[in-house]
């Protein structure tokens, strides 16, 4: 099949969820998976080999400012030592794409920082830029096909 513009896939159509729960007031998301490697020197070799040892889940969440939920979160680990993890899914669905759909479901999402208070004057909507870090991942079977 040869390629055609409109196959390209739109981010806007997409969605977020958190523990189930849509994140209509997201901006951006993303996660990626950083592969860990150790190299590995072959005798008679002039390059040097890379085995992987293992892989680390990391990514970041935009959100406009329309709740505390997040300041929540980090007062709960300040306060009582409750550190919250999270399941996140993200669902790509670009109709228009003929591509279908696209369920990424990430596990054990733990936040690394929160914006807790911020202004701004010149009347601009707030944003919260979450980094956050995974430990498990899930595609639906038919995407599994892929690899």
């Amino acid at each position: 099949m040869a390629f055609r513009s409109g196959n390209t896939i739109s981010g806007k159509e997409g969605r977020i969820y958190l523990d189930g729960e849509e994140l209509a007031y997201a901006k951006s998301f993303e996660a990626n998976l950083e592969k860990n490697k150790t190299e590995v020197s072959v005798l008679g070799r002039r390059m040097t080999g890379h085995k992987t040892i293992g892989a680390s889940g990391s990514g970041t969440l935009v959100v406009y400012k329309v709740t505390s939920k997040f300041v929540r979160l980090m007062a709960a680990y300040v306060n009582k030592g409750e550190d919250a993890y999270f399941t996140f899914q993200e669902v790509l669905d670009d109709k228009s794409s003929g591509r279908g759909t696209e369920r990424v479901t990430l596990y054990d999402v733990n936040f690394d920082s929160a914006k807790v208070a911020g202004l701004n004057a010149e009347g601009e909507v707030l944003e919260e830029e979450l980094p956050f870090t995974w430990e498990g991942i899930d595609l639906p079977e038919e995407l599994r096909d892929d690899f």
